[in-house]
């Protein structure tokens, strides 16, 4: 072996070790992996890191609820532009530490990357991914959480509404409920929703489901719906599909799940639309639910309070930064979507929309509507706020009440702005909606 080689092969075995050292500390900040856990991880991960490091695939890793959706751009992407992306679905941990040390070209995460630093967060948040590792993050979809749950025998729904409902969640008092329920070991469905619920099963007590440690979706959950990290919980379910598969098929219990199985829960004879919990928002005194229906078609309710970005971070030093910009540049690109929609979120004509455009195959945008996630417009909150122009970037506020901008510092440059330099001419800009500062 040549001495470069002897170096290459050293600098590997570094990177592999530095990476699951890092990943055991993301993963057992939750305090709740179990040792077959974690021993399957290390498996997959030796096992995808060895065939992709022998070839010129493009490796990413990150969120299981994203898992889908990568699945079927990625090939789709393969198909188009004859680029292989390997996408290894750990967790939303394993994106952060996968990209921070280069191991990933880019990651994703089912859950915000925080704003401005705090405490313990493993230097998880925007400012210090970028001072530190040269690592930025973007926003692609949306997902809606939806509460579901699975009624105790002998209980119904009140004739008078459409399902059960919380009142308002980020810190109200649908977060204190769903504490009680969680927290309380002797709580019974009658005691938490009254007269929402009639029949003889009211004083049957929860039987309650979270997700995996290491879940973006748990995260989510943890600190926008229960509001702590302190609950025993009935049962973990280490996917989607897994908290699915137990909340159906257990009388009593409740979980939250990905909007992507919506439809799946709507269609189960077990559960059924009356499953799905409505939520008071924000300013809103009826009880919203995560879906509308139009024209005997389900679509997302913008009213709907229980929203998380999908977010995604790459490495501007890794050394597959130029094949992987091209492809998230594809998979962000707001124009094929907007093209969609007639209206633009404040009610206003849309300029873009095209009555003769429809999404196909090629856009990827197709794919995330697919899979139940909300794709991104260029003037989408999301979009708005961590895609934008420098400016924008800078300022961290997408609205004037906004409490906590981020503040980068001047040589940090969004996304957007990254693929307008590198493909100049090819994506659009959208000039009229930048964010120009704000008025005071």
């Amino acid at each position: 072996m040549k001495p470069n080689e002897s170096t290459k092969a050293v600098s590997k075995k570094k990177e592999k070790k530095n990476f699951f050292k890092t990943l055991v500390g993301e993963i057992s900040n939750h305090k709740m992996i179990t040792l077959i856990g974690f021993v399957l991880v290390l498996v997959i991960s030796i096992v995808i890191w060895t065939v992709a490091s022998a070839s010129n695939v493009i490796v990413a890793g990150g969120s299981t609820s994203v898992a889908q959706v990568m699945a079927n751009i990625t090939e789709q992407y393969k198909r188009d532009k004859k680029e292989d992306i390997l996408y290894n679905s750990l967790g939303s941990a394993a994106a952060l530490v996968g990209v921070k040390n280069g191991s990933y070209a880019f990651g994703f995460l089912s859950k915000d990357v925080k704003s401005t630093p705090t405490q313990g967060d493993n230097r998880a948040n925007a400012q210090q991914l970028w001072d530190d590792y040269q690592t930025s993050r973007f926003v692609f979809a949306r997902d809606y959480i939806v509460l579901f749950y699975h009624l105790p025998t002998g209980s119904e729904i009140n004739p008078n509404q459409q399902s059960l409902y919380f009142k308002s969640f980020y810190g109200g008092e649908g977060t204190a409920l769903i504490k009680r329920i969680y927290t309380d070991p002797n709580f019974t469905w009658q005691q938490a929703f009254g007269s929402q619920l009639v029949g003889s099963g009211g004083n049957n007590k929860f039987y309650t489901l979270t997700r995996e440690a290491g879940s973006g979706t748990r995260d989510f959950f943890e600190s926008a719906v229960i509001g702590t990290k302190n609950y025993e919980t009935n049962q973990v379910a280490a996917s989607n599909g897994a908290m699915y598969q137990a909340v159906s098929t257990t009388p009593g219990s409740i979980g939250f799940i990905s909007f992507s199985y919506l439809k799946t829960i709507i269609d189960d004879n077990r559960l059924g639309a009356k499953s799905i919990a409505g939520v008071i928002g924000k300013n809103i005194t009826t009880p919203e639910l995560p879906y509308r229906v139009v024209e005997n078609n389900l679509e997302f309710n913008p009213a709907y309070s229980l929203t998380r970005p999908f977010t995604g971070i790459v490495n501007y030093r890794g050394s597959q930064f130029d094949k992987a910009l091209a492809f998230i540049a594809w998979m962000l690109d707001p124009l094929p979507y907007a093209k969609t929609k007639k209206y633009l979120s404040d009610g206003t004509d849309n300029p873009y929309y095209d009555s003769n455009f429809k999404l196909s195959v090629h856009d990827a945008a197709y794919w995330y509507i697919e899979e139940g996630e909300e794709p991104l417009t260029f003037d989408d909150i999301f979009f708005r706020k961590y895609n934008n122009n420098t400016t924008f970037a800078k300022s961290g506020k997408a609205t004037a009440d906004e409490k906590v901008p981020w503040n980068f510092r001047a040589d940090y440059s969004s996304i957007w702005d990254t693929i307008l330099q590198k493909f100049p001419g090819q994506y659009q800009a959208f000039p009229g909606y930048e964010y120009k500062g704000l008025e005071n």
